[in-house]
């Protein structure tokens, strides 16, 4: 009954679930270049493509984070109708002491504009965290992206950035606000340089799930660490905002994904070791699943479900590791957000319960944080950002407000859907 259970909070109710849109993901072991596929629409089956030496730093870094390094046209992908898309590799740092170079997938509308567009700046939700688990990877890398069909139409240009690596085979900063943060930023200041498009100023920033938690933090740290990018919105759904409190409600997935803060954290910490961040009753499993994706192939959620059963109890050393916990508090995005701020948040959801959310959304009111919380009946954690979801409209419409100047409500306002 257990594993049942297990399976099927996996596969519905992880980050994004191995179904999304009624599309099953395979693997694909090896993939030849082929002709640019824009406007194609979503029909095919999605693969996951290895990393080429595309995602290979070369031998002499820029020091200077958000800059370009090389871009392309995407190959063998299926993209939203009325699009074409681009990869770009370009520098940032995971925190003042730490350099890394990050991957991004830009979208733009193939017709052209009168002017430069907005951007949207997108950040995404649990994937793993190597580098072979990006969704710049898969064949479909719009992946998850709310209201991604109407991107076209709006005249948005929408970089999506894979998050960033200090060296190749290293994690990612999984749930380390300052380290997403600045990956998304420097991803907008790069694709500015890219000589096809012409971008304006103006960003909003999304972000779905662990994306959530980024874009909270893209909105806290942007202002200094990024000031030339205009975030006129930064938008959260279903974020993880507080990792201890989703942690704390949520034992199955932090039996799951509890190595993945292990892991970053051990490597972007001074005062943590993986070994340290975990039980030792799961560091057995903890050593294999780190080294799996949450999304694709499908074999390795399959695997990280085996590998999770494997021990009893949780994955992560809390409360006994005080240090830990303590970075994963750190780490909650309770500093002001000067841009107009959106929370949506799925009443169906049980990966990021609506408790939390509804928490964090509290707590930020108390402190004066002006903000939007969107309740939608009936969506879970996957569904709200899947197409046609009941999201879509008044994301869209918040959205384009915000590229419009129009001033946000004063104060928190709560609105049911």
């Amino acid at each position: 009954m257990m594993k049942e259970f297990l399976r099927i909070f996996l596969f519905r109710s992880m980050s994004l679930a191995m179904l999304i849109g009624g599309l099953l993901i395979f693997a694909e072991s090896a993939v030849e270049p082929a002709a640019a596929q824009t406007g194609q629409g979503m029909s095919a089956p999605i693969t996951v493509h290895a990393p080429d030496a595309f995602y290979d730093p070369p031998a002499n870094v820029p020091k200077r984070p958000g800059v370009l390094i090389r871009s392309e046209q995407l190959k063998d992908v299926t993209l939203p109708s009325g699009t074409m898309g681009w990869r770009i590799l370009y520098t940032t740092t995971v925190n003042d002491q730490t350099s890394a170079t990050a991957v991004a997938v830009v979208i733009a509308p193939i017709h052209p504009s009168a002017g430069p567009r907005p951007v949207i700046a997108w950040e995404h939700a649990t994937f793993g965290v190597l580098q072979k688990c990006m969704p710049s990877l898969l064949s479909e890398p719009t992946v998850g992206i709310p209201a991604i069909d109407r991107i076209a139409a709006a005249n948005w240009v929408i970089v999506a950035t894979d998050y960033s690596f200090a060296e190749q085979g290293g994690p990612m900063p999984y749930l380390i606000g300052e380290g997403e943060a600045r990956a998304a930023l420097d991803s907008v200041r790069a694709a500015r340089q890219m000589p096809e498009l012409k971008l304006d100023t103006r960003t909003v920033v999304w972000g779905h799930s662990q994306g959530g938690h980024a874009a909270l933090w893209t909105g806290i740290v942007g202002p200094r660490y990024a000031p030339d990018v205009n975030i006129v919105g930064v938008v959260a759904i279903a974020p993880a905002a507080n990792p201890t409190r989703i942690i704390a409600q949520n034992p199955t997935v932090e039996k799951m994904l509890g190595a993945y803060v292990a892991l970053a954290y051990g490597r972007f910490y001074p005062d943590i070791t993986f070994e340290a961040a975990l039980r030792p009753a799961a560091l057995k499993a903890a050593r294999q699943i780190v080294n799996l994706c949450a999304f694709a192939p499908p074999q390795d959620p399959e695997q990280i479900l085996a590998f999770a059963g494997t021990f009893d109890g949780p994955a992560l050393a809390i409360p006994a590791n005080h240090v830990l916990v303590a970075r994963l508090t750190q780490n909650v995005p309770d500093q002001p957000i000067a841009a107009p701020l959106l929370i949506a948040q799925g009443l169906a959801d049980a990966v990021v319960a609506p408790g939390a959310t509804n928490e964090y959304v509290d707590q930020r009111c108390a402190a004066g944080q002006p903000l939007e919380y969107w309740m939608f009946t009936g969506l879970d954690h996957g569904t709200i950002v899947q197409p046609g979801s009941s999201l879509t409209e008044p994301l869209v419409t918040w959205t384009a407000a915000r590229f419009g100047n129009e001033p946000q409500p004063k104060g928190c306002a709560r609105r049911s859907f």
